[in-house]
C-alpha cells in the first residue's frame, strides 16, 4: 500500500506539472515545435529541448501527432521530434539521482503559496512547482517501500530470481512503463532498487531499456482517431526504440562494463542512482546517432512498410 499510493502521488504530480506547464504556452509551444523543426537536425534537437521542458516524451509525442494530422509538420519531421524526445526524458533520472525528495514537502508549500497571488503567471507557475513538489513527494514515500525491501532476505531473493534473466528483466520494464504510461516512473523504481542492491546492473540496464519502449508502445493511444502520417510516424518511433533495445541488448555485458569503467575511471558517476540515469542517456544518445546517419536508408524503409500496409488494410475493407 506504501508502495501504491507513493506510485499514485508520483504519476499524479508528474502530470499535474506537465498539464500545468502546458496550460503555460501550449500554443506557443505547438508553433515552436512547428517552425523549430524544419530540418531533420532542427527537429531532433527540437524533441530534445521542448521533452527537457515538459518532461515528458508522451506529451511531446501528443503535440507532434497532433501537428502532424493537421499538416502543419510532416510526418518525417514528427519521426525525428519523437526520437529526440526520447533524449530529452532522460534529464528526470538525473533529478531522481539528487535527493531532492527530500525537500518535497517545502517545493509544495512554495508552489501552494504561489496560487495565492491575482497574477495569472504566478499561479500558474505555482502548480508547476506544486506538482513538481508531489512527484518528489511520491518518490519520498516509495524510498520507505524500497527500505523495508532492503531489510526483507526473500523480497530481495525473489527480486534478484525474478530479474536474473536479461529477457525477462526487458519485457518486465516494457510492460510496467506502458502500463504507467511513463518510462520516468519506472527508472525512478529501477534505481531505488539498484541503490539498494535487489537487482545488478544488468537487470537494472535490461529494466531501462524496457522501459524506453514501452513509454512508446503507450503513445498508440494517442494515434487512436489520428491520421495515417501520424500513426505511422508513432509506429516508426515504436521500431526504432524496439530494433535499439534488441542490439542493446545482445551487447548488454560490454554496454554494462562500460558504464563499470566510467564509475571507477571518472567522476561522473557519483552514486548507484546517477549510474542508471546514464544508462539511460548514453542508450538514447548512441542510439539515435546510429539511425540519425541511417535515416533515409532505415526509417524510410519503415515509413514505406507502415504506408504499405495501412493502404492494404484499407482496400480490404
Amino acid at each position: 500500500m506504501v508502495f501504491v499510493g507513493g506510485l499514485s502521488i508520483f504519476m499524479f504530480g508528474l502530470n499535474h506539472m506537465r498539464e500545468s506547464l502546458i496550460k503555460i504556452s501550449s500554443e506557443r509551444i505547438k508553433k515552436f515545435i512547428a517552425s523549430a523543426a524544419g530540418s531533420k537536425l532542427k527537429a531532433l534537437i527540437t524533441g530534445v529541448v521542448i521533452t527537457v521542458f515538459i518532461q515528458s516524451s508522451s506529451g511531446v509525442t501528443a503535440i507532434v501527432v497532433a501537428l502532424v494530422s493537421a499538416n502543419l509538420m510532416t510526418m518525417y519531421q514528427g519521426i525525428m521530434v519523437m526520437i529526440g524526445a526520447n533524449i530529452g526524458t532522460t534529464t528526470t533520472a538525473f533529478l531522481f539521482a539528487l535527493h531532492i525528495e527530500n525537500y518535497s514537502l517545502i517545493i509544495i508549500f512554495i508552489g501552494f503559496f504561489l496560487n495565492y497571488f491575482n497574477n495569472l503567471k504566478l499561479k500558474h507557475l505555482g502548480e508547476v512547482i506544486t506538482g513538481l513538489g508531489l512527484l518528489f513527494l511520491g518518490i519520498y514515500i516509495m524510498n520507505s517501500f524500497y527500505a523495508n525491501i532492503a531489510a526483507s532476505d526473500k523480497a530481495v531473493y525473489y527480486t534478484m530470481l525474478f530479474s536474473g534473466n536479461r529477457i525477462t528483466s526487458f519485457l518486465t520494464g516494457t510492460v510496467i512503463s506502458a502500463l504507467i504510461q511513463s518510462s520516468s516512473g519506472t527508472i525512478n523504481i529501477v534505481q531505488n532498487l539498484y541503490f539498494i542492491n535487489a537487482i545488478n546492473l544488468t537487470s537494472a540496464v535490461s529494466l531501462v531499456l524496457g522501459a524506453n519502449l514501452g513509454t512508446t508502445i503507450a503513445s498508440l493511444i494517442v494515434a487512436i482517431s489520428s491520421t495515417k502520417e501520424a500513426k505511422t510516424a508513432i509506429n516508426v518511433n515504436i521500431v526504432f526504440n524496439l530494433i535499439g533495445g534488441v542490439i542493446f541488448m545482445i551487447f548488454l555485458r560490454p554496454y554494462c562494463n562500460f558504464l563499470s569503467f566510467l564509475e571507477c575511471k571518472t567522476p561522473l558517476i557519483l552514486n548507484k542512482k546517477i549510474m542508471i540515469a546514464y544508462s539511460h542517456l548514453l542508450y538514447n544518445i548512441i542510439a539515435t546517432i546510429i539511425f540519425y546517419f541511417s535515416y533515409d536508408r532505415i526509417i524510410s524503409k519503415l515509413v514505406k512498410v507502415f504506408s504499405c500496409n495501412r493502404s492494404k488494410k484499407n482496400n480490404n475493407t
